[in-house]
């Protein structure tokens, strides 16, 4: 799977979407919400629906959806690209 990088923007409009419907079970809802950005990046969807909530508040969290965006689709922001670059070097 490829990296991609979305713009600060971009990464936070695609967590907002998810915040309402990831952890419920619901691929569909997932789809929806997100779009083409999980054609080519199998199981992302089934991995988002089925989060678990924080284990205190029982919500899923921004934290949350983010590791899975990152972790599991190789999505992330483009704030991130210059430590991207460097890894490796320290």
């Amino acid at each position: 799977m490829i990296e991609t990088f979305l713009s600060r923007a971009l990464h936070q409009a695609c967590v907002d979407r998810l915040i309402p419907v990831a952890g419920q079970g619901d691929v569909d809802l997932i789809h929806r919400a997100v779009g083409p950005l999980l054609l080519d990046r199998p199981g992302l969807a089934e991995r988002l629906a089925e989060l678990d909530g924080c284990p205190f508040s029982g919500v899923v969290t921004v934290n949350e959806i983010k590791i899975a965006l990152g972790e599991f689709g190789d999505i992330w922001p483009t704030s991130i690209w210059p430590h991207v670059m460097t890894a490796g070097f320290d």
